[in-house]
């Protein structure tokens, strides 16, 4: 019996990645106070999640900073998921690129084809979060069944 449903893989736009990358994450509206130090969860050529210790409202635009090389860039926030005590906050880059140094890079993220495995390193603790409620198999929805 073969089954219709699309993967969160298949519909992904490139390899998403586990990285923890530290980066300075600011409001780019005068309005909106933010300037956090944080580190990313995850890291592809479109954007990232961060974890953070408070809110953000879905919409703002903010500065990524501190990148390696001392790069910055602009991007968007598309989601904040309350983690507990933390939040895991989504961000669209506004140009698609490998800002965050990723060596091998993967294929997919410079228009050529999709790579079978990229090499990472391990978290330093196993079940620590971020990577306790990560499987192998894509996206962890805590709270959705």
């Amino acid at each position: 019996m073969e089954s219709g449903a699309t993967t969160y893989e298949a519909m992904r736009r490139s390899t998403r990645l586990r990285a923890q990358i530290s980066v300075r994450i600011v409001s780019l509206d005068p309005g909106v106070s933010l300037n956090e130090r944080c580190q990313t969860v995850v890291v592809n050529c479109e954007g990232c999640g961060v974890r953070l210790p408070r809110v953000v409202v879905v919409g703002l635009q903010v500065s990524i900073e501190d990148l390696p090389g001392g790069l910055s860039a602009p991007g968007r926030i598309t989601s904040c998921v309350a983690l507990g005590k933390d939040w895991l906050v989504g961000i669209e880059l506004e140009q698609r690129g490998n800002i965050w140094s990723i060596q091998p890079t993967p294929a997919d993220w410079t228009g050529g084809p999709v790579p079978a495995a990229v090499t990472i390193a391990a978290p330093q603790k196993k079940g620590e979060w971020p990577y306790a409620i990560f499987s192998g198999k894509g996206e962890a929805h805590p709270g959705r069944k």
